[in-house]
């Protein structure tokens, strides 16, 4: 591992932050890119309490070597709420884990979990074109994967969440905007799945029930959790036990790398980033 770029002056500061932090996995990885590319800034893990998310959010405007934040759990729909602009993907997931500083200050959020997580099965051999694929978790995490893989072509999506009404409302946002899609809130019993994807915190602590019975994903062709620590989680762990393919947390962190460097102005291919004006 190559070490961190050495901290002057000119370092451009992102927090990533979060409650807790002891489980995120991108600070290693992306640490080591911009010191292999030579680029002065560093990712550093940051624990908010979340009543003070927008005060945080407030003092980075005036941080003048603040390129941004990463966003993670509980803090994604606190970003959402904090931020000047958002992106189409940040809107319809109702969450933020990327934000970029302006230089004017004012802060622009994006939400990528969900082209990440997309990204990842790629890499794994699955496409999810015409196929049905089950999310657990309607949260900002799970609506960005939602809605990505419904762009990506799945056929039918199965949408299981505690809060009905949360479940209600994101059913009801994907009819209208993805109408050739199937959304159900719960697995039909004549409908095979053929990915699942836990997008809740189920499976962080060892006393969590699996996010869906497995028995019921005996056809799938692969399981995968957004949940890093554990690296596999007891659900993956039964998956790949039972001769499922599985894919871990860290994979979908991994993919989104160089969308976040790009967005935060530090990779020379950077774009716009499609900020909603």
């Amino acid at each position: 591992m190559q070490p961190v770029t050495t901290i002057s002056g000119k370092t451009v500061f992102i927090p990533l932050i979060g409650h807790p932090v002891e489980q995120v996995k991108s600070p290693g990885p992306m640490n080591e890119w911009f010191s292999r590319n030579g680029v002065a800034a560093v990712l550093i893990p940051i624990d908010i309490l979340p009543e003070k998310v927008g005060a945080f959010l407030d003092a980075m405007r005036d941080t003048l070597n603040c390129a941004g934040l990463s966003v993670t759990m509980p803090h994604k729909q606190a970003a959402f709420a904090g931020v000047d602009e958002l992106t189409d993907r940040a809107r319809r997931a109702g969450a933020v884990n990327i934000v970029r500083r302006n230089t004017d200050g004012t802060l622009i959020g994006d939400m990528v979990d969900g082209d990440a997580m997309v990204a990842a099965l790629a890499k794994n051999g699955v496409s999810v074109r015409g196929k049905t694929a089950l999310v657990v978790g309607a949260g900002g995490a799970g609506a960005a994967i939602i809605y990505a893989l419904a762009e990506a072509g799945a056929a039918t999506l199965i949408v299981i969440e505690r809060d009905q009404a949360k479940a209600d409302r994101l059913i009801a946002r994907l009819r209208r905007d993805y109408p050739q899609v199937q959304a159900h809130d719960d697995l039909p019993d004549d409908v095979a799945v053929d990915v699942a994807i836990n997008a809740s915190p189920a499976g962080m602590n060892e006393a969590d029930p699996y996010p869906f019975p497995l028995e019921r994903l005996t056809r799938a062709e692969i399981i995968a959790d957004a949940v890093t620590k554990p690296p596999v989680t007891p659900w993956l762990e039964e998956a790949r036990r039972r001769g499922i393919a599985i894919q871990t947390g860290a994979e979908m962190t991994l993919a989104q790398l160089p969308t976040q460097i790009a967005f935060w102005g530090l990779d020379k291919d950077s774009e716009d980033g499609g900020i909603v004006r």
